[in-house]
């Protein structure tokens, strides 16, 4: 199965707030997260990651890396909404095996990280980097302890 990073490439814009992208690239989800958020931003987000899901391996088998960029800064009904949005992936079982957020310190709003954390917590292994290099490690780690081969990182 081809999965090349540009084939599945699912972006939404909210106005006046960022955008998201989510992909597939073998075992990989890989989401680019340009803050700040909004409630509606988290809710198109949820439709990005369910066509996303199309296109991961038929075993179900996979790992996510999430990229915060720019900002993550939150409208105070982003939370909320975040968390709708993941119980949603979990009902349609879309849940990955382990997941990375990858976010500098000096990110605007990076404070809200540990509240993001916490929603996927539950329900799977959830890791931080700092910086993409550190992330596709990490994930890679879990790949490999799994028995799958490692992922080449995406530019």
């Amino acid at each position: 199965m081809d999965t090349s990073f540009s084939d599945y490439r699912h972006l939404l814009r909210t106005r006046g707030f960022g955008r998201v992208s989510v992909s597939v690239h073998g075992r990989v989800m890989l989401a680019v997260a340009e803050g700040p958020f909004d409630g509606e931003l988290m809710m198109a987000t949820r439709r990005a990651v369910r066509l996303a899901a199309k296109q991961l391996p038929r075993d179900g088998f996979f790992v996510s890396l999430v990229e915060f960029r720019h900002s993550l800064e939150m409208e105070p009904e982003a939370l909320p909404r975040l968390a709708e949005a993941v119980h949603g992936y979990i009902s349609q079982g879309v849940v990955s095996r382990s997941l990375v957020f990858v976010a500098g310190d000096d990110l605007p709003g990076v404070e809200n990280l540990d509240a993001v954390m916490a929603i996927w917590r539950p329900t799977r292994p959830v890791l931080r980097a700092h910086n993409m290099a550190e992330g596709w490690r990490l994930l890679n780690q879990a790949l490999v302890a799994a028995g799958y081969p490692a992922e080449p990182p995406v530019a």
